[in-house]
């Protein structure tokens, strides 16, 4: 099912989404007055904050009562890979259009592959790096109360995971458009060289994903508790209703 997803996902991208694509670097470079390297760091920042919020959602799915681990893995990991690849496909064409290329349907697709190619051993250097990342983002915001208020390694480290992939995606990308294939080099390498580097300003937005995370998180607790104790008053008056028109016996 996910390597249907991600056939799907690259063989769909088309003329519509690079301008698409053009269009809203376009806009972004218009309202913010951004070119170049701020450009391209914009872009990168605004699809990994977007994917790091999916994998927070997605993982968060095993914590609704009734939904079950083996359904919020299997479910939500296939939503996560969808969303997020699609997330980071745009971010390709992005870049390519940040950096005044013009692609065809089978360049994009051709640099889509290159930049995304990703093996084992990197996913291996992702999940411990995300691990880490997570750990440093709960020692820094370890004071904030809407984070204590939700469990936040296990989501964090799916968020993690994919600010860091989405992050490297956008900087082999950029190099891909700015000097060529040849410049995007090992998916291991790169992880080795953003890890270490960036650190501070991953665990940054790492730290923005999951602040936001925490403030729909509690919302919807709070909702959920709410609607409960709404529905539970809601039965106990039709339970007292229906005593209250029971012809009480002698004895009582």
């Amino acid at each position: 099912m996910l390597e249907s997803i991600v056939d799907r996902t690259l063989r769909t991208v088309n003329d519509a989404d690079a301008y698409a694509a053009a269009q809203r670097v376009a806009e972004i470079s218009t309202q913010r007055r951004l070119h170049d390297d701020a450009l391209v760091e914009h872009l990168i920042r605004q699809k990994a904050q977007q994917t790091g919020g999916v994998g927070a959602a997605t993982s968060a799915a095993a914590l609704i009562p009734g939904f079950g681990s083996v359904a919020a893995f299997t479910v939500g990991v296939v939503t996560d890979v969808g969303v997020t690849l699609r997330l980071q496909s745009e971010l390709v064409l992005e870049i390519a259009a940040a950096r005044g290329r013009t692609l065809t349907p089978s360049e994009a697709r051709n640099a889509l592959l290159v930049v995304t190619g990703l093996n084992m051993g990197a996913e291996r250097l992702i999940n411990q790096a995300s691990r880490k990342l997570a750990e440093r983002t709960a020692e820094r915001f370890a004071g904030r109360a809407l984070i204590k208020a939700i469990p936040f390694v296990g989501i964090a480290i799916s968020a993690g995971a994919n600010i860091l992939m989405t992050y490297i995606i956008g900087r082999r990308a950029d190099a891909y458009f700015r000097v060529g294939p040849e410049a995007v080099g090992d998916w291991g390498d790169s992880i080795r060289a953003v890890t270490g580097v960036d650190e501070r300003k991953l665990v940054g937005w790492l730290g923005n994903v999951m602040v936001d995370f925490g403030r729909l998180f509690v919302g919807g607790a709070q909702r959920l508790g709410s609607a409960t104790q709404n529905a539970a008053r809601r039965a106990g008056e039709v339970v007292a209703a229906q005593l209250g028109r029971r012809p009480r016996r002698k004895d009582e």
